[in-house]
């Protein structure tokens, strides 16, 4: 599992960084000291860096599609304190959350 996990994680890197942003960077996901295993919800965490804000919709955009292409996945975007996380809901319910979600951070 950690290794599809992290095989998802690329290609999802790979999409993002066809857009129009600065970069994409890993955030490290190596075990504590000790651990038996890897937590396989931090596998392939990442922080997006933008040219400008409204590059957050196109962003949300390919993460929502990434999102739909497989059963199970879940995705946690935080931009500033706001944090949206989807996990386990319905294509339906997660578009309509992610919706809200953007709509809050619009530019008027």
């Amino acid at each position: 599992m950690p290794e599809e996990v992290a095989q998802a994680a690329i290609l999802l890197r790979r999409d993002l960084l066809q857009l129009d942003i600065l970069g994409v960077e890993a955030i490290p996901s190596a075990p504590p000291e000790g651990a038996k295993g890897v937590d396989v919800g931090v596998i392939g965490a990442m922080v997006v860096s933008l040219v400008e804000p409204a590059g957050v919709t196109a962003v949300i955009d390919l993460i929502r599609a990434w999102a739909s292409r497989g059963q199970g996945r879940s995705v946690k975007i935080q931009l500033g304190k706001d944090v949206l996380e989807v996990t386990g809901v319905s294509r339906e319910d997660q578009r309509r959350l992610i919706d809200h979600w953007i709509e809050r951070h619009a530019k008027p």
